[in-house]
């Protein structure tokens, strides 16, 4: 599972392009995403390096691991 910190989420059509961007390259994972703690949460094994560009493609900078 990945828990990543990320900036720039305020609303609804940011979580839909996520989780879009994030189909594509980790298909069938659970994603979760917190609007208020910024935060993004990938279940099972993805690429982080995968899950991380499919992130940072759609517009959002990715800072780190969330606690």
């Amino acid at each position: 599972m990945l828990n990543l910190k990320v900036e720039g989420i305020n609303c609804g059509g940011c979580v839909s392009s996520i989780k879009k961007a994030l189909a594509v390259v980790a298909p069938g994972a659970e994603v979760e995403v917190d609007i208020p703690g910024g935060k993004v949460k990938v279940s099972g094994s993805p690429d982080r390096s995968k899950v991380v560009a499919a992130i940072e493609d759609v517009g959002y900078d990715v800072t780190g691991d969330a606690a």
